[in-house]
């Protein structure tokens, strides 16, 4: 699945406002920024060799501060041009998904949508690209930025518009390490224990899909072919890398108009916001509402085959650094200390012990200077499942 393109461009209406600049220079805000229409966002790609996933929200006006609206209940076909169809269920609101399909190269594919209330919408028929295997994935270390880089090639020449979208994970380990688990009412309701951790909180794994557009075209060389492209670069401090990372990178060929329509999304969402940048403009896609074509739809629903490849990255393999040279969420994590007995010499263990019924609060370890209890710290900073999940990714 492609990574949400369309998070700004929800926000901001179909007709592709004008940002405010920033400083000193004063926002316009045209109407259309606070009109109540709300048009569809199709977001997602005919899969030729694989499971169609399509996501459909509502565009959303500018000031509201929730989540733009999903559209549930349709009815979604891909549908070739000899009338073949394939059907997509709704598996979540708003996402809908076929069967794994394998798709004629030969034949022309479009999407149609029938919504909740009978509007009609299709995409332009478009004809199956078949994409490229990728040769190479690999990653280098340059000006402190690890940066992902690949090679691809069709002898062909068929191919000529890429496009890439990424999914990373990586392990990493909370900032303090917990050895105690509270464990309530095991010797009854008015009972809790302080015991050896068996919930592992320390390690885990995190996923997130990068929203920015990395494409490229060789439209312009004498060969189809790319070599060192670089599809991802981050900063060597990152938590990414600090034990280990790995990235699934798909590759996708595109037509032409949507590698255009891709670049003038990837234009008014990561170059936007001072003086020197572009100004905004409408996205025109290739979905169009049938009963009534004035009516704007954001999103362009291509068709291609999909090519895939996996990337680990350990931490032997980069250049070798002191643990506190990585930037984490957890640089200003400390313990703190209960202790069973105050100065005057009162006790209460049990007290102390179920302090940590909180969620909130993790138990370190017991500590005995300068008298006996128990170390601790917060769950942000000790209970990695804060950030992550402890189940370890299939792949791995």
């Amino acid at each position: 699945m492609r990574q949400p393109l369309f998070d700004f461009v929800v926000r901001w209406g179909a007709r592709g406002a004008l940002l405010g600049l920033a400083g000193c220079v004063d926002a316009y805000l045209p109407d259309i920024i606070n009109a109540p229409n709300r048009y569809l966002v199709v977001d997602g790609f005919i899969n030729g060799n694989g499971v169609t996933r399509i996501k459909l929200s509502r565009t959303e006006n500018v000031a509201a501060t929730a989540a733009p609206p999903v559209e549930k209940g349709a009815k979604l076909f891909i549908v070739d041009n000899t009338g073949q169809r394939y059907a997509l269920t709704e598996k979540t609101s708003g996402n809908y998904q076929s069967d794994s399909l394998l798709l004629a190269a030969s034949r022309q594919y479009q999407l149609r949508i029938t919504t909740a209330d009978n509007a009609t919408y299709q995409s332009d028929a478009t004809v199956l690209k078949v994409t490229p295997p990728i040769d190479k994935l690999g990653f280098r270390v340059a000006s402190n930025q690890v940066q992902l880089v690949l090679s691809t090639h069709d002898a062909s020449a068929q191919s000529r518009y890429y496009s890439w979208s990424l999914v990373e994970t990586w392990q990493f380990n909370a900032g303090l390490e917990s050895t105690l688990e509270y464990y309530p009412k095991l010797n009854g309701p008015n009972h809790s224990l302080m015991d050896t951790r068996t919930t592992p909180i320390y390690t885990c794994w995190r996923t997130e899909q990068p929203t920015t557009i990395a494409q490229t075209t060789t439209s312009q060389l004498s060969q189809d072919a790319i070599t060192d492209y670089v599809v991802r670069s981050f900063s060597d401090r990152a938590e990414r890398v600090k034990v280990r990372y790995s990235v699934l990178v798909s590759q996708y060929t595109e037509t032409p108009e949507e590698f255009a329509y891709r670049e003038l999304l990837r234009k008014n969402t990561e170059a936007v916001g001072t003086v020197n940048d572009p100004l905004p403009v409408q996205l025109t896609g290739n979905v169009h509402r049938l009963d009534n074509a004035a009516e704007p739809v954001l999103g362009f629903v291509g068709a291609h085959t999909v090519q895939a490849q996996r990337l680990f990255i350990n931490k032997a393999d980069l250049p070798a650094h002191a643990p506190t040279y990585y930037d984490t969420p957890y640089t200003t994590c400390g313990e703190s200390y209960l202790y069973f007995c105050d100065d005057q010499g009162t006790c209460d263990v049990a007290g102390v012990i179920k302090l940590f019924a909180s969620p909130d609060y993790v138990p370190l370890d017991y500590t005995t200077v300068p008298r006996a209890g128990i170390s601790s710290a917060s769950a942000d900073c000790a209970d990695c499942r804060r950030r992550g999940t402890t189940t370890k990714p299939s792949f791995w």
